[in-house]
Parts: C-alpha cells; structure tokens; sequence
C-alpha cells in the first residue's frame, strides 16, 4: 500500500509539472505499467483529484487551478538544490529569465517546510521534558 501511494503523489507532481503528459511517460517514469497507471488515475479520481484526461495522444492534466504544495522534497533534493545557489551568477546568462524567480520560489518552499518540520520537532521535544 506505501509503494502505491509514494506512486499515486509521484503521479499528481509529474501531472503537475508536465500537464499534457501521457500514460506511458507516467509508467516509464514510476517504473510501472500503462495499465497501473489507469488503474492509478481511477483511483485518484475516487479521491476527488481533479484530474483528467485530455484524450488520446494529449495526456493528462488537472482541472482548474488544482496544485499541491509543498510536495516535500528529500534532504538530498534539497541539499542540490542549495548547491546551486554559488554558481547561479556564474550560469544566469544561460538560463531563461524566468528560472531566477522560479528557483527563488521553490526556495521559499522548501525554507517554510524546514521552518515547519524544526517547529514540530521542537514541539517534540517540549512534549517530552514536560512527561518526563
């Protein structure tokens, strides 16, 4: 039941951040068949995930505004993404001019996730000293 669900939140952020994206490319990138992944979209829609499919040969994407934030990213996803912060000048001209304040957006996710999770460990640990 874990490896379907980490599948099924895999799903919403491929289908979030490639709308349009077919079942293949879904199977090929959560190493799944197409077939899972009908059975997969069947079950999201169960869950009120506002996502469709856009018809053949045109993928899926979500109705409306839906979006899932922040979708908690890994240490390491973090980390990489740290390191490119002392080579963002140097590779800027490179890049759209759009990527600056995309990445400073995803940033600011993953500061507020970090802010979350140390606030609740503290709260953690005062829970603790207060039983003991």
């Amino acid at each position: 039941m874990t490896d379907r669900l980490i599948r099924l939140m895999r799903i919403i952020t491929l289908v979030q951040a490639r709308p349009g994206i077919l079942a293949r490319e879904l199977a090929e990138r959560c190493g799944t068949s197409e077939r899972t992944i009908y059975r997969d979209m069947d079950a999201l829609s169960a869950m009120h995930i506002p996502i469709t499919h856009q018809g053949r040969g045109r993928g899926y994407t979500f109705i409306g505004h839906f979006a899932m934030y922040p979708l908690g990213l890994t240490e390491e996803e973090v980390q990489a993404l740290f390191k490119l912060m002392p080579v963002m000048d140097k590779i800027k001209p490179l890049l759209p001019i759009e990527f600056e304040s995309a990445y400073e957006k995803v940033l600011a996710a993953v500061y507020k996730q970090s802010a979350e999770k140390a606030e609740i460990q503290a709260g953690d640990r005062d829970d603790s000293t207060v039983q003991a």
